[in-house]
């Protein structure tokens, strides 16, 4: 757990522990901020590990519980609005608008972003630090 690919790059811990983003961060809490009005501004801090003290010590497996709930906390949420509120529902975060084109972030592009592009990156960085310490790919 405490492996990376090279040195200065993050841990296995280390990724794992950024994907659960902020301790205190509850992702519904965070998704019902969306809104089709008045675009709440959202100040995401990008590269930040939130490695505490408790994630320290976590095991993998514990790791994957967190992130699997967390998954599944979020699609459950999602599931119950509709395509049309999936779109209209948005906030503003300004870092998107590097990558993205601009800071007004619907519920469908940020979830897209997170799951498509942020969680498949990292599943990558992962794979590159499996690689390092000469583990078998994962199936």
């Amino acid at each position: 757990m405490e492996q990376s690919d090279a040195p200065g790059r993050w841990s296995m811990r280390e990724v794992l522990s950024h994907l659960l983003l902020m301790p205190s961060w509850e992702p519904v809490a965070f998704l019902t901020q969306f809104s089709e009005r008045d675009l709440p501004l959202v100040e995401l801090e990008p590269g930040q590990s939130h490695l505490t003290a408790e994630r320290r010590t976590m095991t993998l497996q514990e790791f994957v519980n967190a992130l699997d709930l967390q998954r599944r906390s979020v699609l459950a949420y999602l599931e119950g609005l509709s395509d049309a509120e999936l779109q209209q529902r948005k906030v503003r975060i300004p870092v998107f608008k590097q990558f993205m084109g601009t800071d007004e972030i619907s519920l469908a592009m940020f979830t897209g972003a997170m799951f498509d592009f942020h969680w498949h990156g990292h599943a990558s960085q992962l794979a590159k630090i499996r690689n390092a310490i000469g583990l078998p790919e994962a199936k």
